[in-house]
């Protein structure tokens, strides 16, 4: 069996990084992985999406649309991009934070209201705040890793700092 994964957000929100770190806890559960960076404008602040592929022997890494079994935003509007990927049955993982595009202005709970009433099984996490309560946004993506990996029931990677580790086990401790 395979597990099919898009991981979107924003430049500068550690998206590559959470996608090579899942793929690191993957592979030290023995499984195959392929990792597919295909995003767009990765300078901060642009969208970035990158495909990861989980199974036992993995030959290709993009995901198709309607084939992904999770979509991972690190960033609430790209969640509303990336929907498109998931399998029916597929599951939306949603950072609880909106960065706002220059010359407009989102509501977060707007945005999160119209993910909720999409149907599609979704988890908020307040990855954002819980990030900054650790002294930093840039575990923001630590703090998703965590979720994540105790949905996928996956270990921490081994190559987390301290600090990452901690974010990750509150991540974990989410679910």
């Amino acid at each position: 069996m395979e597990t099919g994964i898009v991981i979107v957000g924003v430049g500068g929100q550690g998206v590559l990084t959470l996608a090579r770190w899942l793929g690191e806890a993957a592979m030290a559960e023995g499984y195959d992985v392929r990792i597919a960076e295909v995003h767009g404008m990765s300078q901060r602040g642009g969208s970035v999406e990158v495909h990861v592929r989980i199974g036992r022997e993995v030959y290709a890494p993009i995901v198709e649309e309607g084939g992904a079994d999770f979509v991972i935003a690190l960033e609430a509007l790209e969640a509303l991009r990336a929907y498109r990927y998931l399998k029916p049955n597929g599951i939306l993982v949603v950072n609880k934070r909106i960065i706002q595009p220059p010359g407009k202005w989102y509501n977060l709970n707007d945005t999160l209201d119209a993910i909720r009433r999409s149907g599609i099984k979704t988890y908020i996490v307040p990855c954002y705040d819980i990030a900054l309560e650790l002294g930093s946004v840039l575990y923001e993506n630590s703090v998703m890793l965590g979720f994540v990996s105790k949905l996928l029931g996956l270990s921490m990677p081994p190559s987390l700092d301290e600090n990452n580790r901690k974010a990750f086990l509150r991540g974990m401790s989410l679910i």
